[in-house]
Formats: C-alpha cells, structure tokens, sequence
C-alpha cells in the first residue's frame, strides 16, 4: 500500500467535514420544510425574528435610549418564543430546525480563525492509524501480545547470554522508547533471520507512538521502493515525501526491495534527509552485517544509515512456525 502525505491526509479530512457539514445543514431543511408543511404560520418568522434583532442592534449602535433598544430586543425575544411555542404545539422540537454539527467549534467548516481545526487533526490521526494498521498487523502487534516464552532459554554462541534474555533486552528497549516517545529519540535498525518479531515490535512502537499524537507511517521497503520506481517522472508522486516528512518512519523488511541505482540512490537521500531533519527511524531487515550490507547496497549509504541508528539483534528461532 502506498503512504499517504499529511496534505493529502488533510484533503480527505476537509472533505469528511464539508460532508458533515451537507449532511447536517440538509436534514435541518428537511425538518424545516416538514414543519413548514405542517406550520404553515412559521413562513416568514424568521424574518421577522431577524428584522427584530436587526432594529434592536441599529438602535444600540445608533445611541438611541437604552428603554426603547431593550423594548426592541424584548420583540425579537418574543417572537422566538412564539416560533418555538409553535413549533412544540406541532410536535418539533425548535432545535432539530438547526443544522447539528458534528464540530461546535468550527460548525464542520474545517476551521476556525483561519486555522485547521482540532476536528480535522483528529480525523488525519484517525486515518493515519488506519493506514497503519491495514498495512500491517497492528491490532494484533503490541507489547502485550509479545510473549518472551517463544524464545528459547538456551545459550547463543558469541553473545553470552541466551535468546530469551537478549530478547527481554530487546523488548525492554523497544517498550521505553515508545513509551518516551520524543523526535529525540534516536533510529533503531531491528535486524536478525525471519520470523523473530521484527516486525511485531516495530509496529508495536508505531501503535504507541500513533497514540501520543505523532505523525507515524509504516511502509515495507519492498511496496515503498516499487511506488517510488513508478513515479519516477510522475510529478504528483509522493511517496517519498511522505517518508522523508514523517515524525516516525518504519520502513519494514529492507533488503526485499528490487535494486537499481535509481532504488538506491533514493535510499540514500531518504536516509540522508531524515538524518538531517533528525526524524527517527525504524528500519527492519534480515541482514544482520555490515558486509552483507555493504555488499546490497554501497558503504556510502551503510555509513550513513547504520552511523545513525541503535542496532538491535533479534535471536532464537522463527516464531510463526512454533505451534503449527
């Protein structure tokens, strides 16, 4: 699935809202024209009720005396409650003649004093987690539904410690660093053979981290470098904004990607980029040395990639094949 930038996230968003806001707007006249029908005297009350309101502020504006500008707020006051009055004796409630706005704040328009409002922000968020979660197994991928057990207790060879206590380690860095959460956080490079939870755990931390409200898109090397191929003269393309602009980027199972120096020199410069803006990143990958890197892709591009993140190895056995 190819990510989507915040722009367009937020062109989707407004165009939620302006639907919200037809909806409401079109069952207030529905309501209105069955009162209407029903109320035939309500024709041209609201009229009246403007025209009250609008003598009464003229008056106030004018510097008229301040017993007639009460009388003429009086008059409008009255007339509403004589529409309501109307309306209750038919059965309406006065309120339903109202368009009901999912948004008090900015009346499902988008925004409010010039700004995108906070309705919008929540419904990118919305979708933005959406997106996650439909590219990978999100719901299924937190911390909890991580279980060590798998793992087995037994020593591996040059690492002084056994696969369930490296995997602890591994969990325990993996759960402080979402739950800490900051653009301070440094790039994780999660690597180790098929199957150990790479995966789980990154999007683990993107599930947590979605929650504190950043900006997080998870995207397979292997579908973001194939939608990057394609636009390669295509203008509108923005696959490769969308990661380089992401708060957190998971950019999962690198080394599955097809290879061409135009794959390549992209991967350099989203690495590049994302060092320099200083945004986290969190790459899996079954390639767990540095010559088999190298060998892949440049040292140029390992340099940087590997200079900037906190490697992680995953060990034990593949997790997937335990209990089939």
């Amino acid at each position: 699935m190819q990510p989507m930038n915040n722009e367009e996230l937020t062109r989707r968003a407004l165009a939620l809202v302006a639907g919200r806001r037809q909806r409401a707007v079109t069952l207030a006249q529905q309501r209105t024209e069955a009162a209407l029908q029903q109320v035939p005297a309500l024709a041209g009350w609201e009229q009246r009720q403007a025209a009250a309101g609008l003598a009464a502020a003229r008056l106030a504006a004018s510097g008229a005396p301040e017993e007639q500008v009460r009388q003429a707020l009086a008059r409008a006051r009255q007339l509403e409650a004589q529409r309501e009055a109307l309306l209750r004796d038919a059965g309406f409630d006065p309120a339903g003649l109202q368009p009901a706005y999912t948004c008090g704040r900015c009346r499902d328009t988008g925004y409010v004093n010039g700004r995108l409002c906070s309705c919008v922000r929540a419904l990118v968020q919305e979708m933005r987690q959406r997106a996650v979660n439909e590219s990978g197994p999100l719901a299924l991928s937190s911390f909890d539904s991580f279980d060590l057990n798998k793992y087995p207790d037994t020593s591996v060879p040059g690492l002084g410690l056994t696969a369930r206590a490296q995997m602890e380690r591994v969990y325990r860095y993996c759960k402080d660093y979402a739950d800490q959460f900051t653009l301070e956080n440094p790039s994780l490079y999660l690597c180790g053979y098929a199957g150990l939870g790479k995966t789980h755990l990154a999007l683990a931390i993107a599930r947590q981290v979605l929650e504190k409200g950043y900006n997080v898109v998870y995207v397979s090397a292997q579908n973001a470098f194939s939608a990057v191929e394609r636009e390669h003269f295509d203008p509108e393309g923005r696959t490769m904004d969308t990661m380089q602009d992401a708060q957190l980027l998971i950019l999962d199972d690198l080394g599955t990607e097809y290879i061409t120096p135009y794959v390549s020199s992209c991967l350099y410069s989203l690495v590049n980029t994302r060092v320099c803006r200083r945004l986290p990143t969190i790459y899996t990958s079954n390639i767990v040395t540095d010559a088999d890197l190298q060998r892949r892709y440049t040292e140029k591009i390992v340099s940087r990639l590997l200079g900037s993140c906190e490697m992680l190895f995953f060990v034990g056995e593949d997790i997937r094949l335990q209990g089939k």
